[in-house]
């Protein structure tokens, strides 16, 4: 039986982004990697309206959507105010962990960025919060 790409790949697909990530914010393991880039969506997650989650969601391969809404339960949106809000909350989440560089957000955003097409990057952009949507790459920009 023949599967689509996205399933068949979405393991691989996914330890791609987690080294992607890994040499972009300097980690040691993959588990830094996969640490952080649970809790930058999640922590974005918690200022998007549940239309803003699921079309987020949607532009996300398998994996990483299952790891974005992973434990959701909808609730209003949460007021954002800066980028540095957001690391701040990053970090309370996984400083039992590591301590990702101050640059974790746009790290992330870097690596969703050059991994989706340009249709899913855009509509993921779209999605979040104002404040945050400077931070994420053109794809003209990304290579």
């Amino acid at each position: 039986m023949t599967q689509p790409q996205d399933i068949v790949y979405a393991s691989k697909q996914f330890q791609d982004w987690l080294t992607a990530l890994k040499q972009q914010a300097d980690f040691s393991t993959h588990n830094q990697s996969f640490a952080s880039m649970r809790s930058v969506l999640h922590t974005i997650r918690r200022h998007m309206d549940m239309e803003a989650v699921l079309t987020f969601a949607d532009a996300l391969p398998p994996l990483p959507r299952g790891l974005f809404i992973e434990g959701w339960r909808p609730a209003p949106a949460q007021p954002l105010e800066s980028e540095q809000a957001l690391v701040r909350a990053v970090y309370k989440d996984i400083a039992a962990h590591h301590n990702p560089p101050d640059t974790i957000v746009r790290d992330v955003f870097k690596v969703l960025a050059a991994h989706l097409d340009t249709h899913a990057a855009t509509t993921a952009r779209a999605q979040l919060p104002a404040v945050l949507r400077p931070l994420w790459p053109q794809k003209n920009r990304m290579h």
